[in-house]
């Protein structure tokens, strides 16, 4: 068993790079998993392991939420020989780089996401000094909630530095490098937010601004304007192309700070109005998605309809089965106790029913002592009977609206339903599924939760069992593959849809169609009807 330190344990390694491998680790005195990263032993000289020790320090003095902890770092004895290490948290999810090479480029909302948790923390470590240097998609991590991190400060330095230790001399990555950094000049924070355009427009684009070889990448990044990413294909609108287009302006005083980026990118997940394409005009949420309704939708596609246009989708998907009818039996069971339920109502009814038909008996009986001159002893009891007994005669009345308001009042007492209402348009029907699942891609337990109908929730018992069955905490995307599309079924609604899930652990592509009824005046989602799910 391989171990560095005195309780961290080697299981397997991650990465190797140039100057260090990552491995998973297990702390033994808190048990928990870390990654630790180790200084090549043949690399270890004076020079090198001052620049590793450095980066230990320089992440330590950094605390944000997406920026990758360090716990540990320092030299221990390792396969026979003294290395230098560092113990960092472990984020499961893998990095940008390898997620784009699974998904190719990536759209809005998730191009959102990366842009505002990555500017977040880059204007921490800015506003302490500390530029980064060597932003790029392998040193955004991924944590099991799909949270972006940034890592790998090893080559970081102080705001005040203007030199590297020999002059001349270049470190980072050259197809994300500013290109004051290519030219050896003096790197500061808007170095930084380059690299972050860069990386931004590789997850746009599904390649960096530039390729060739490396002098001629560098010298396109001196000399060249990249090619607006929207035309090379980018799922994005005018105003984000626009803001990765300033974050790659070749004069640094023409790029934006990294708390402007990461302004802008919040302001657009809030709610503001953005461009788009062909004139139409959408509400920016986080996951690049808006609800309907109001005057946004009377202004031009949004939500659903942007991503069934998108889609190319047209019409009615043909959903299996008459319009008016509602398959009674979920092929997804949500929780066992429902049945059991289903049955104490039953019993509770019939035993209802019971008392009703003694007292219209006793009611009867006393009817019958009034004619023959009999005295009644108990003349409030009959006439509470009697009016349960007529109580279901004058249902029909009070429901079909021919009754009076007192009539109608004592239908609703006397155990009538209530009547919802007429239901809201089939379109939010439909903006109500496609939310949900957005809102899941976010791992937001409360919003998917307030999307369920009461019997559901009651059903499932709490958020918190609907989080773990939804598998809601390794989420890391979404992307409907066709968009929710509802039919008429009574006073329901029938959703189907088709949308890939993509979590830490692989990617799915779930079908079905979810049930809705009408609580409150809006459309939740009661049951999930004809899943399919299948490896994506």
């Amino acid at each position: 068993m391989r171990r560095v330190g005195d309780r961290f344990i080697l299981v397997r390694e991650l990465g190797y790079g140039g100057m260090s491998a990552v491995f998973l680790g297990r702390d033994e005195v808190l048990d928990r998993p870390v990654a630790v990263k180790v200084l090549h032993p043949d690399l270890d000289d004076e020079a090198t392991g001052a620049l590793f020790r450095r980066e230990g320090r320089t992440a330590a003095r950094l605390s944000h939420p997406n920026i990758v902890q360090v716990y540990d770092a320092g030299e221990a004895p390792l396969d026979g020989r003294e290395v230098s290490y560092i113990v960092m948290e472990y984020a499961s999810g893998g990095d940008l780089q390898a997620l784009m090479d699974r998904r190719g480029a990536l759209p809005e909302g998730m191009l959102s996401r990366v842009g505002v948790d990555v500017a977040a923390a880059l204007s921490h470590a800015h506003e302490r000094g500390v530029v980064h240097r060597d932003v790029k998609p392998r040193n955004v991590l991924l944590d099991e909630r799909g949270n972006p991190k940034l890592s790998d400060f090893g080559i970081a330095r102080a705001l005040d530095t203007t030199q590297e230790s020999r002059a001349g001399s270049y470190l980072g990555t050259a197809a994300y490098s500013s290109p004051e950094q290519l030219r050896g000049e003096k790197v500061t924070a808007k170095s930084d937010v380059y690299s972050l355009g860069a990386t931004l427009y590789h997850a746009a684009t599904g390649g960096p601004p530039f390729a060739g070889a490396p002098i001629e990448v560098a010298n396109q990044h001196l000399l060249k304007e990249p090619i607006p990413p929207r035309e090379r294909g980018a799922r994005i609108g005018e105003d984000f192309e626009a803001l990765i287009l300033d974050c790659l302006a070749k004069d640094p005083d023409g790029r934006p700070d990294a708390a402007r980026v990461n302004d802008e990118l919040c302001q657009r997940d809030t709610g503001s109005v953005a461009r788009r394409p062909g004139g139409t005009r959408k509400v920016a949420r986080t996951a690049g998605f808006s609800r309907a309704g109001g005057a946004t939708s009377a202004a031009g596609p949004s939500g659903v309809g942007a991503v069934r246009q998108r889609l190319g989708s047209k019409g009615s998907r043909g959903v299996p089965g008459p319009p008016d009818e509602t398959v009674s039996l979920p092929t997804r069971t949500f929780r066992a106790g429902s049945r059991q339920r289903r049955t104490v109502a039953v019993l509770a009814v019939a035993v209802l029913l019971l008392l009703l038909a003694g007292a219209g008996a006793w009611a009867m009986l006393g009817s019958t002592d009034d004619t023959t001159g009999s005295q009644d002893p108990n003349p409030g009891e009959r006439k509470q009977a009697a009016a349960l007994e007529q109580g279901p005669e004058k249902e029909p009345a009070g429901r079909g609206g021919q009754g009076s308001p007192d009539e109608a009042s004592g239908d609703t007492a006397a155990g009538g339903a209530e009547d919802p209402g007429p239901a809201p348009p089939l379109q939010e029907a439909e903006q109500a599924v496609f939310d949900m699942y957005v809102d899941q891609s976010y791992g937001r337990v409360d919003a998917t939760w307030n999307a369920l109908s009461g019997r559901l929730q009651d059903e499932v018992g709490s958020p918190e069992a609907w989080a773990q069955q939804e598998d809601l905490y390794t989420f890391t995307y979404m992307d409907y593959i066709a968009p929710p599309e509802a039919t008429a079924a009574g006073d329901r609604a029938r959703v189907a849809f088709e949308a890939r899930l993509d979590h830490t652990w692989g990617s799915e592509v779930l079908s079905g169609t979810w049930a809705c009824v009408v609580e409150d005046g809006e459309w939740k989602l009661d049951r999930l009807e004809d899943q399919r799910t299948t490896p994506a």
